[in-house]
């Protein structure tokens, strides 16, 4: 590969307590199930094989859990960024889908609708893509031509995949964003390449949600 490439490949957590339940998380954090703890050594079997020379997580429980169990197996250490984090979803956060739907209707609709609205106690959708994308930008300057695995959540794939092919955040999602999934993409001269998404065939007897 051009020294001049960047291969990033990113990993959505596995999954959690509060993935099972329907339940927001944001900032807040839930344990890995053992299905998402056998999703992420899955995730470490097919990656073992492969050369990495930098693993980075959101400094979030979860993603930092999956992300340790690949880098004992790749005998690496992890790198943990604040910014990888998951949207921060302030008052959502905690709350069943379904319970909030009818505790605050009009934020989860003002949410849905508006890439620009604060979530009360959060963030909004442009906050969280601006954030990723400069933490992406960071990373990729200083590992240039080099292979970096990621480990983040559904919210930061959603970013990197609008970002990729000039999704709005207004376009109601139509893409996977699977627990444990592997998203393979390059990165040169500023543009963004994408090689794979939402691999599963490693935990493909494993069961796996997709982000809702």
């Amino acid at each position: 590969m051009s020294n001049n490439i960047t291969r990033l490949v990113v990993i959505r957590h596995g999954e959690t307590e509060w993935n099972i339940q329907n339940r927001f998380q944001g900032h807040l954090d839930s344990k890995l199930t053992l299905p998402g703890i056998k999703q992420a050594e899955a995730i470490a079997d097919i990656l073992k094989g492969e050369a990495y020379d930098v693993i980075y997580s959101s400094n979030l429980e979860r993603a930092k859990h999956t992300a340790e169990i690949i880098a004992r197996k790749l005998n690496m250490r992890v790198y943990t960024e604040k910014d990888l984090r998951e949207i921060n979803l302030g008052v959502m956060q905690g709350l069943k889908k379904d319970e909030f739907i009818i505790k605050y209707p009009e934020v989860i609709s003002n949410y849905h609708a508006d890439p620009e609205y604060v979530i009360p106690g959060g963030e909004s959708k442009l906050q969280l893509y601006n954030r990723v994308k400069g933490i992406l930008a960071k990373i990729i300057r200083k590992h240039k031509g080099h292979n970096i695995l990621l480990v983040a959540h559904g919210g930061v794939l959603d970013c990197i995949i609008r970002h990729t092919f000039g999704i709005p955040l207004n376009k109601k999602r139509n893409f996977s964003l699977f627990n444990a999934s592997i998203n393979r993409f390059t990165v040169g001269n500023g543009e963004w390449k994408l090689e794979s998404w939402g691999e599963t065939s490693h935990i493909s007897d494993i069961p796996v949600t997709d982000d809702f």
